[in-house]
């Protein structure tokens, strides 16, 4: 059996079928044969009954059956159908025509009244007997007793049954290729959402589609929107490569322009010198600001909820440990068990920045917040970071986080931390605002949709 999941529904519910069609079969053919054996105990006894009615006693206290009895079988020879009378000394005191040159024995343990009911092989024919022990009593009072059988040959039962069971046999196959076929279209049709989802994602491969459409049946609404969400990462990742790409060969130009004029001259005095060695530190910085940005991975479908308070204390320690000289003192208000859906490195990069930010230019504090906002619609978290340093002007604030910056316009002792958490921030959905802090310095706020 293949991987395909057609074929292992079809195997699945064919054996489930042909288990249920085979159980019903035998269930069914055990009933039909309870059946014909009780019906053929029943004309047994009606026979019998009507033995009982023409038997007589004589005034000489002897049997007396009539020539011929109602049912024409018990005078013709090798009917099938055979009487027997026998007395109390287990002597044959009558037998039908059709009995003839076959014989039995009675059952002399048998109680007055009592019935059994015997299968036994005269000859080579199978048969069923019936015995039964009664007493007859004549006008006069006299009275005797008499051992009654009847057997009859179970040859038409047989073929009563072997006929059913051809019949029920050939239904219940017919029954199963039919069920067989239905199931196997119901499962089609059940599995064609699961190939418009196949045909979709080959239309959006080939550039016929852009994303997979939201006709799907309830079942699989939200794994056609899972794999929507995983193609929008995936073309906003390649678009922010292609941005960063072309950022970095822009930013470029000016300094390998600069460094190809210096480099054409004879002799090189110290001020050359000092701009190439200003130009390779400046290249050195756009390729890592580049790098970075690229290395952002933005919001995931898939990424796993990761602590935030966690991450925030792992940051502090080892900034504590990078900046012991300054003593700072830091402020830590981050509620218990908040998990953010988010790339860990992701997380760690925006911290870090802005952070080390924070403790560079603090001059003794250092507040973080952390929280869960949540509205009548939506729930968001809000996360705050504060200092007593010198703070950024409003006029360079624009230019610090303006996205595709060019290095050399960074606002000096920032780097390009800031446009990086810009850029994560813009990743994942968020809002990012400076402003004063109460502490007298820089101010961060940033809010992202809690997902």
């Amino acid at each position: 059996m293949n991987n395909s999941i057609q074929s292992r529904l079809i195997f699945s519910a064919s054996v489930v079928l042909f288990c249920f069609l085979g159980l019903a079969g035998v269930v069914l053919d055990a009933a039909y044969q309870k059946g014909a054996q009780n019906a053929l105990n029943d004309r047994l006894q009606i026979h019998l009954y009507s033995i009982l009615g023409k038997a007589e006693i004589s005034r000489a206290n002897k049997l007396v059956m009539p020539t011929n009895l109602s049912e024409p079988r018990f005078s013709q020879l090798s009917s099938g159908l055979y009487a027997y009378i026998f007395d109390l000394n287990g002597e044959m005191v009558w037998r039908s025509t059709s009995s003839i040159g076959k014989l039995i024995e009675p059952i002399k343990r048998l109680k007055l009244g009592q019935k059994a009911y015997i299968k036994n092989h005269p000859g080579r024919q199978e048969s069923v007997a019936l015995h039964y022990k009664a007493t007859l009593e004549n006008e006069h009072s006299q009275q005797k007793t008499f051992e009654f059988v009847v057997i009859e040959s179970t040859s038409s039962v047989d073929y009563q049954i072997a006929g059913f069971r051809s019949v029920l046999w050939q239904w219940l196959g017919g029954i199963g290729l039919i069920l067989i076929i239905l199931q196997f279209w119901i499962i089609r049709v059940s599995l064609r959402p699961l190939r418009h989802i196949v045909d979709d994602l080959e239309s959006i491969q080939t550039g016929d589609a852009k994303y997979l459409d939201n006709d799907y049946s309830h079942e699989l609404k939200e794994v056609a929107n899972t794999l929507n969400k995983l193609i929008d990462n995936e073309r906003t990742h390649l678009k922010r490569y292609r941005n960063t790409l072309a950022d970095l060969a822009h930013s470029l130009k000016t300094p390998l322009s600069v460094l190809t004029g210096i480099y054409e001259k004879e002799n090189l005095s110290q001020d050359d010198k000092k701009v190439i060695e200003n130009q390779t530190l400046l290249m050195r910085q756009m390729v890592d600001y580049q790098l970075q940005k690229a290395a952002a991975k933005g919001h995931q479908t898939l990424a796993k909820p990761l602590d935030v308070e966690l991450i925030v204390s792992q940051i502090i320690d080892s900034l504590n440990k990078v900046y012991a000289d300054k003593s700072l003192k830091v402020i830590k208000d981050i509620e218990p068990n908040l998990l953010f859906n988010a790339e860990k490195g992701d997380v760690f990069e925006l911290f870090g920045n802005l952070l080390d930010n924070a403790f560079k230019w603090a001059n003794t504090i250092v507040e973080v917040s952390v929280k869960k906002v949540t509205n009548d619609s939506s729930s968001s978290i809000e996360i705050t970071i504060e200092d007593d340093g010198v703070g950024i002007c409003d006029d360079e604030i624009e230019n610090v986080l303006k996205r595709g910056i060019r290095a050399d316009e960074s606002v000096h002792g920032h780097g390009i931390g800031l446009a990086v958490v810009n850029e994560l921030v813009s990743l994942y959905k968020g809002t990012l605002t400076s402003g004063q802090s109460r502490l007298g310095g820089q101010k961060w706020t940033i809010v992202f949709p809690k997902n």
